[in-house]
């Protein structure tokens, strides 16, 4: 396989990228991998990595690349939206089509957690062929009642130093990541499960049991969402990141065999 470092800008903003191609005859399909907040295309214990190239040797090429404000990418975190991650994995997916080794039909992505969520967003619009959803979130984790109403509150998870001091100045640093009010607030904008509920493509949802980030929950609600193919597995006793050798294997491995089934066609195989 060969591994090619790529760039391209979105919004006035240079993404950077890694890109994943197999021996053999091409074009191929090709898995765009799209990263959780305050994550980057490495991906906790190098998951990223570790999967498409698995998925590289089996003859589906793939993209690893930062969002803006992340990883190697250019942005300042604070200023990053739902919305703008959005408009950066559609621009990650229109780069390929530089490429005459990808084919452009046969399309997958890969989402973690926040990543998750926005290939529910992008699906549709782009004419996805499959996905793969890592402890996708559907933002149900912020819907709480207030006076006898359902509302969504983004700032609910944070501690109330925390989500008090964002809203009066704007921003907060949690951890070395300066976290901005326009994350929060674009929450609002966005509804992953109506989104994934347009998409007539097969959906693999895989999430942790013991998840202490996002519930399983979410990948449930997806799952009796999604119209097309689907399939969902809930790995016992995994974390959010799937941070073991024995659950980060089933995680590749179903993601893989995912893929071939659902970007190859019918009696056509990936490299051996």
């Amino acid at each position: 396989m060969k591994e090619i470092a790529v760039s391209f800008e979105n919004e006035g903003i240079m993404l950077f990228g890694m890109l994943h191609l197999p021996d053999g005859q091409s074009p191929h399909p090709c898995v765009v991998f799209l990263h959780g907040y305050t994550g980057d295309k490495i991906g906790d214990h190098r998951i990223f990595v570790k999967a498409a190239r698995d998925l590289c040797e089996h003859g589906i090429a793939c993209l690893r690349f930062d969002f803006r404000g992340s990883g190697e990418s250019q942005g300042d975190f604070a200023d990053i939206t739902v919305g703008g991650e959005i408009s950066d994995a559609m621009a990650a997916i229109a780069h390929l089509d530089t490429f005459d080794e990808i084919d452009q039909a046969r399309i997958g992505l890969v989402g973690l957690s926040l990543g998750a969520s926005v290939a529910a967003c992008v699906s549709a619009r782009d004419g996805i062929k499959s996905l793969a959803l890592w402890a996708p979130a559907a933002f149900v984790d912020y819907m709480v009642e207030r006076g006898g109403e359902i509302v969504r509150d983004p700032y609910v998870w944070l501690p109330p130093n925390f989500s008090d001091a964002i809203k009066k100045k704007g921003k907060v640093d949690i951890g070395g990541f300066v976290r901005g009010k326009p994350y929060f607030e674009s929450i609002k904008e966005v509804d992953p499960l109506r989104e994934i509920a347009k998409f007539s493509g097969p959906v693999l949802l895989i999430h942790g049991r013991e998840d202490e980030v996002i519930s399983p929950m979410n990948s449930e609600l997806m799952y009796d969402t999604v119209k097309g193919r689907r399939r969902l597995i809930i790995i016992d006793d995994a974390d959010h990141a799937f941070s073991s050798t024995h659950w980060e294997r089933q995680v590749i491995e179903e993601t893989r065999l995912w893929f071939e089934q659902t970007l190859f066609e019918p009696g056509r195989q990936g490299n051996s």
